[in-house]
């Protein structure tokens, strides 16, 4: 029979023969754990426990008796392998006067992994295996027996929190596919059923078969597990699929059902992947599911007997999960190497998310659901199939702010499998602020608003929309009920991609109305039909006092006009999102946002006032003269900096106001 007992200053648990002693002082309880610990020691810093779950274990009972001390929980160094998600409920929440934190030791790297090391690798040399690659990389490859190190869930390659990801020192691998970077395009689209051409011109198919250009594409046809990826119709709507057979004499790739919800277009862009003849790169891997047997392409240099080579095993939504928990914070911990995603914070008030270095995970860094005053500050999050960071929270009905918090923070690397919509940040709901942080590197966007009352200032945003189109740095869509929505102060550079639409440092997208854009810069922003802002069918918004510099254009413009404008008020889709999920004609939407009053009249009518534009292309696209535009300057950079050209010296000699350079970022 268990039994424990309490005393001031010392806690004292007795589980059968054995004692353990958790000193605190008199302000603090202090906990100790270590890889080289051991769950049946006291505890203490000489004598860790070895898993964070006995030190949640204590503080469970030492919160039956009072939560009136301030808990410190130290993760010493090492690797924690996770075979199961660490779960905190309620029973494990600090108090606002006696938090709870789990932290890195001084100057400690204490990690969670989720993946194996595998090791045994030797040469292939089975002459059947090695006559279907190319011989150039005959006695190259290696392959090792996943079965010997312990490993039988082999996932599936194109499934979401499913996929395994192979490591080398850190450095994700690439399953083998075709071609080795980007995409290529197919030829006619060979479906039984005909679609109707596009407003563009395109033509497709309902059913997914198509026609390939290249031979090399006819390799493919003996392989037994082909996927592959693609923008099948439009080039903001990617999708993964099976394919189920290539016929080499038609030329015909044939996908496997479901097919994609749009169809197929002639010259669609897609590759090939999980195809064991096209390891011909080095880093590129396959796995056989059949016999379990992994095969790799070390990357030059690298012998695999001396690496660090892993496969993500964890395969649980989350690593660690705060469910109903408040005043916990997580501080200096690395998690890395997941199927899923890292961290949930769901319901529950201020627990943080502090100076956490997330890494490598099949899904997301971060969630947080609901709850209050959530943050997330100082945390490096890098490499994710999906997103960096998603959060909903607060009432939009009654416009209750969230509180939640992300700031100076760097998200990069994402969207790495999931090329569209999963920003590095998505907001979900009202009153949230996003600040200091730095989002880059992503095929699609690095931001998505979907609600009222967010303040996104002082940001970084480079090197997105590098693959997918119509899109933005930011993108807020298709709801006039948007409201009090502030982007100031935000520097938004090399955002230049876009196939037909375009790509804008600021995308406001289908009605969005009564934004305000104040004090960014914007830098080699827009491409096509889209400037560093691109306003879609809105009104009310402000673009005010920005700098916009090298770009394609300041502001582009695409009016719908008054019919338009009035269908889509008026159609059930946006008559339920702006009536039912909220209610713009109650007094607490019209007292916090008049212009509501004024929805249906002046569609088109934004204001673009008082901006600096240097050296761009055009100034302003496909404005139609219902726009309020004035004061703003076409100016020569004269070889000057964005620094300088901010400076109160530049800025003030047009009447604007300085735009704070050297505080944007983390």
């Amino acid at each position: 029979m268990k039994h424990f007992s309490i005393i001031t200053g010392c806690l004292l648990i007795i589980f059968s023969t054995s004692i353990y002693t958790v000193t605190a002082g008199t302000d603090t309880l202090r906990i100790y754990v270590s890889p080289d610990g051991d769950d049946k020691n006291p505890g203490t810093q000489i004598s860790p426990f070895k898993s964070i779950e006995k030190a949640r274990g204590i503080i469970r009972i030492r919160h039956k008796e009072c939560q009136d001390q301030p808990i410190v929980v130290y993760i010493e160094e090492g690797y924690y392998y996770l075979n199961s998600p660490v779960i905190f409920s309620s029973i494990d929440s600090g108090t606002e006067d006696a938090p709870v934190l789990y932290t890195a030791g001084n100057g400690q790297k204490p990690v969670f992994t989720g993946s194996k090391e595998l090791k045994e690798w030797k040469i292939l040399k089975d002459k059947r295996k090695l006559n279907l690659l190319d011989p150039s990389v005959r006695g190259k490859i290696f392959v090792t027996d996943l079965k010997r190190s312990g490993i039988t869930n082999y996932g599936d390659p194109t499934k979401s929190g499913s996929r395994p990801e192979l490591y080398c020192n850190s450095s994700l691998q690439t399953l083998a596919r075709w071609p080795d970077n980007g995409l290529t395009k197919a030829g006619l689209s060979r479906g039984k059923t005909e679609l109707p051409a596009t407003y563009t011109g395109e033509r497709g198919t309902r059913e997914g078969a198509f026609e390939y250009i290249e031979e090399r594409i006819s390799r493919w046809a003996n392989e037994n597990d082909i996927r592959a990826g693609g923008y099948w119709y439009w080039d903001w709507s990617e999708e993964y699929h099976r394919v189920e057979r290539i016929d080499t004499l038609s030329r015909t790739v044939f996908i496997r059902e479901p097919f994609h919800r749009y169809g197929y277009k002639d010259s669609l862009r897609y590759y090939g992947l999980n195809l064991f003849c096209e390891i011909d790169k080095p880093g590129e891997w396959y796995l056989d599911r059949q016999t379990g047997l992994l095969y790799w392409f070390p990357p030059e240099g690298i012998n695999p007997d001396k690496a660090e080579v892993r496969l993500t095993m964890f395969s649980a939504p989350y690593m660690i999960e705060l469910r109903n928990c408040s005043n916990i914070t997580i501080k200096g911990l690395a998690f890395q190497e997941s199927r899923g995603s890292a961290v949930l914070i769901s319901n529950g008030n201020n627990c943080k998310i502090t100076d956490c270095r997330i890494e490598r995970f099949g899904l997301d860094g971060i969630h947080i659901k609901e709850g209050s005053n959530h943050s997330i500050s100082g945390c490096l999050l890098r490499s994710f199939g999906y997103g960096g960071i998603k959060i909903t929270g607060g009432n939009r009905k009654n416009l209750i702010p969230a509180g939640h918090i992300v700031e100076h923070t760097i998200v990069e690397n994402f969207s790495l499998f999931k090329r569209t919509y999963e920003p590095a940040i998505h907001l979900t709901g009202c009153g949230m602020r996003i600040n200091n942080n730095r989002m880059r590197f992503s095929s699609s966007s690095a931001m998505r608003l979907e609600g009222n009352d967010f303040l996104i200032e002082y940001n970084q945003i480079s090197n997105v929309v590098s693959e997918s189109d119509d899109q933005g740095g930011i993108d807020i869509f298709y709801n006039p009920s948007y409201q009090g929505i502030v982007i100031r102060y935000n520097h938004w550079s090399d955002i230049t991609g876009g196939t037909r639409h375009g790509a804008a440092g600021v995308r406001l997208d289908d009605m969005i109305s009564g934004v305000h854009i104040f004090g960014n810069i914007f830098e080699r922003c827009g491409a096509l039909h889209f400037g560093g802002v691109q306003i879609h069918g809105g009104k009310d918004n402000v673009v005010e006092n920005n700098l916009f510099y090298k770009c394609f254009a300041a502001v582009s413009f695409s009016p719908w006009g008054e019919e338009r404008w009035l269908r889509q008020l008026d159609s059930p889709v946006i008559k339920t999102k702006i009536y039912e999920e909220v209610n713009i004609n109650s007094p607490v939407y019209l007292k916090k946002y008049p212009l509501l009053n004024d929805l249906r009249n002046n569609p088109d009518k934004n204001t673009v006032i008082n901006n600096m534009i240097v050296d761009c292309k055009n100034m302003f696209l496909r404005n139609n003269n219902s726009q309020i535009i004035k004061n703003n300057y076409s100016v020569d950079s004269e070889n000057r900096s964005i620094e300088k050209l901010c400076s109160p010296e530049i800025m003030k000699n047009y009447g604007l106001e300085p735009i704070p350079f050297n505080k944007i970022g983390p």
